[in-house]
């Protein structure tokens, strides 16, 4: 059998399944034992069609077996087959093989299994079993589940166990299906499983002395990661039973990442890695059952396959319930609105800008007075003593972030030689005078009332030289959006031109389908928080109303606006994850939007938890955030119907034709990090559900919660 070739390691098998059973003769016997040890992630089905499916399996590389057999039969006991073929496997994909099996009947459920000759005899993987779409127009009802976030490190994954007593047509998997750190301990501290990469010299080693930790580079790192998660028992279970639809979200390349761009350091360096791009996607393409090219049949493809030419958005039909159409929102999308790296007292727009631009979106420069700071020049020679103060501040500041001497220079001259806004100036020089001896201290500049005014990012939240907040989180909503409708010309799609040319003629192709599915790695709901309530007592410096994550769609409200417009056109269903809690939103009278929980990853509440610190002040403000949060999120946003920040957990979902239900099973987040798996009555007591129904009107959709049973 000839090897794999490295131009190959993309490559879909193809095999089309007869009509009638094979003959026996050269049929492995039967029984044939199962060795998990030699098929240590078991096996797994994916992107089912009418007439096709993928099967996936992996064998290490290390064994000496050259090649596997697969076989498909419409039976448990392999009598009835209708596929026996060998197919080469090799190190070149990491002992992976994904065969695309074709000509086969809709809506059936078919069994498979590979077998490997050994010196012992012939061994079976463990035994699948898959299921083909309904046919076009059929009318059936569905069942599915869909989940995200399932960090390995230190957790377990005891909120999947529910979906093992459930019969489903597909599970919808909506990222982070791997986390690409390891031991980071802002999120993945605590008792359990552990991974340490094998090529450790591959990695990124992230943290500060003492809480180092890694994240993975190499396309071995990547590797390891996806096999080390699929060798969970729960999850091999799963997915040994009921085919998968997964998309990607950022962990499976970076946190918060966008195009090929990781944010770990917050601007202190560029962090573009074309390479490490590609790594984590072919590990993706390798050990993921996805079937997203159907006209590659059988073509070699390499590297050039991946980003930025790389393509996972895709649609898939489920007879006349459902039409599901899986989105990307990491590949395409641009860098976030405000730069981790931007320097507070700059500003975004100046006056002379601010009054120009302002008309041309429908809005008065008056109006918005309140919200812009006053600015001055420090070129002027009145401002001599302070701008040789402010300077010597920020040479220390930037010093102290541990930058390079050029790149000090650089970034303090860029500072001072452009208009600052005054309360960030007046900031950096009471910091100066406090440290500095008397002969050296500038003193406050005045507020002058006829100072002019713009829009710094400091009027935006961003507070500190490097950081995510008041970049990616926290940013003062009323002035973000503003800047994001200043900017929506030249702000490109989240999603690209291309997958968004495509998702509107989607909507448009699967108008007569009784449902729609958007699948979106991240939540299209609002999560704004008005931190202004006197029950908070905020400091002064928190006291607005912020947008916890621009991360997802809220970075891109002009846009989302857009398509709740086209999604309320025809009626969609959106199904969202990333967030690590769980909400119901109506955000339109026929777009409806379910964000699940995540499977095991440290939930939201907790996140901001381990957050929370500061002088004593600033410390119990932030716990009375955090144990308002869920009070905070729906009441500022009406569309939001439910919302739940503290437990793990998976969404399952009964679609009719005329009513979709949707129930979220939930778990404490403490139970995470212990394993349930052969406790069944210690899970079972656990099950915290909370039910909706949807039901589609001549006027709209109804989103209700329904009572569960008793």
């Amino acid at each position: 059998m000839p090897p794999i070739s490295r131009r190959q390691f993309l490559r879909l098998a193809s095999v089309t399944a007869a009509t009638l059973a094979l003959p026996c003769a050269g049929a492995a016997p039967s029984p044939i034992a199962v060795d998990r040890r030699l098929f240590a992630q078991s096996v797994a089905s994916g992107d089912p069609r009418p007439d096709r499916v993928v099967l996936w399996t992996r064998i290490a590389p290390g064994s000496g077996i050259a090649s596997l057999r697969l076989q498909l039969a419409t039976d448990e006991a392999f009598e009835d087959l209708r596929v026996d073929r060998h197919f080469p496997v090799g190190a070149a994909t990491d002992g992976c093989l994904k065969v695309r099996v074709e000509g086969l009947e809709p809506d059936r459920r078919y069994h498979y299994r590979f077998l490997a000759t050994t010196p012992q005899g012939t061994v079976s993987s463990p035994l699948g079993r898959t299921r083909t779409a309904p046919a076009p127009g059929a009318e059936r009802d569905l069942r599915f589940a869909f989940l995200s976030c399932q960090d390995y490190t230190g957790r377990w994954y005891n909120s999947l166990l529910p979906l093992l007593e459930e019969e489903l047509d597909f599970i919808l998997h909506l990222g982070d299906f791997i986390y690409e750190t390891v031991g980071d301990p802002g999120f993945q501290e605590g008792e359990g499983r552990r991974i340490e990469f094998d090529d450790a010299a591959g990695a990124i080693e992230l943290g500060k002395a003492g809480r180092r930790f890694h994240a993975a580079a190499s396309l071995d790192n990547y590797r390891q990661l996806h096999r080390e998660y699929r060798s969970d028992p729960v999850l091999q279970a799963l997915l040994e039973r009921t085919p998968l639809v997964a998309i990607w979200d950022d962990h499976e390349f970076s946190d918060d990442c966008w195009q090929d761009v990781a944010t770990f350091h917050d601007g202190r360096m560029d962090e573009r890695d074309g390479e490490r791009r590609r790594n984590a996607e072919q590990a993706w393409h390798e050990y993921l059952p996805a079937d997203l090219d159907p006209a590659r049949d059988g073509r070699e493809v390499d590297r050039g396959a991946l980003f930025p030419h790389g393509q996972i958005w895709r649609e898939l039909v489920f007879g006349q319930r459902l039409a599901l159409m899986a989105t990307d929102f990491r590949s395409a999308r641009p860098d976030h609105l405000v730069p981790e790296d931007a320097f507070p007292g700059a500003l975004v727009y100046d006056e002379p800008a601010l009054r120009e631009a302002l008309p041309r979106i429908g809005e008065a420069f008056e109006d918005w007075q309140g919200h812009l700071h006053p600015y001055i020049d420090l070129r002027d020679p009145a401002y001599r003593r302070p701008r040789a103060a402010i300077r010597r501040a920020l040479i220390r500041a930037y010093r102290d972030e541990g930058l390079a001497a050029a790149d000090v220079r650089r970034r303090v001259a860029r500072a001072i030689e452009a208009p600052m806004a005054l309360p960030v100036a007046n900031a950096i020089l009471q910091r100066h005078d406090a440290a500095a001896p008397f002969f050296l201290k500038a003193g406050p500049i005045e507020a002058r009332p006829d100072l002019p005014r713009g829009l710094s990012w400091a009027a935006l939240g961003k507070t500190r030289l490097f950081d995510a907040v008041g970049s990616r989180y926290f940013v003062i909503a009323p002035t973000y959006r503003l800047l994001a409708r200043l900017r929506t010309a030249e702000t490109p799609s989240a999603l690209g031109a291309a997958q968004a040319g495509w998702l509107q003629g989607a909507l448009e192709r699967h108008a007569g389908a009784d449902w729609r599915i958007v699948a979106s790695s991240v939540s299209f709901t609002p999560l704004l928080l008005d931190l202004r309530r006197p029950e908070l007592a905020s400091p002064p410096a928190w006291a607005h109303e912020v947008l916890l994550n621009v991360d997802h769609w809220d970075a891109f409200p002009v846009e989302r606006a857009a398509w709740f417009e086209a999604f309320d056109r025809h009626g969609a269903l959106l199904l969202s994850g990333d967030i690590h809690a769980g909400f119901a939103s109506q955000h339109a009278a026929k777009v409806v939007e379910f964000t699940t929980p995540a499977v095991s990853s440290t939930t939201l509440g907790s996140i901001l938890g381990r957050n929370v610190d500061g002088d004593t002040a600033t410390r119990a403000a932030g716990q009375r955030l955090v144990e308002a949060l869920d009070a905070l999120l729906l009441a500022g946003y009406p569309g939001l119907r439910y919302a739940q920040t503290r437990r793990h957990g998976v969404s399952l979902v009964h679609l009719g034709r005329e009513t979709m239900e949707v129930r979220f099973l939930e778990f404490d987040e403490r139970l995470a990090g212990e394993c349930l798996y052969e406790r069944p009555g210690a899970w079972r007591a656990q099950v915290q559900e909370r039910r909706f129904r949807v039901e589609r009107g001549e006027g709209g959709w109804s989103l209700q919660e329904a009572a569960p049973p008793r």
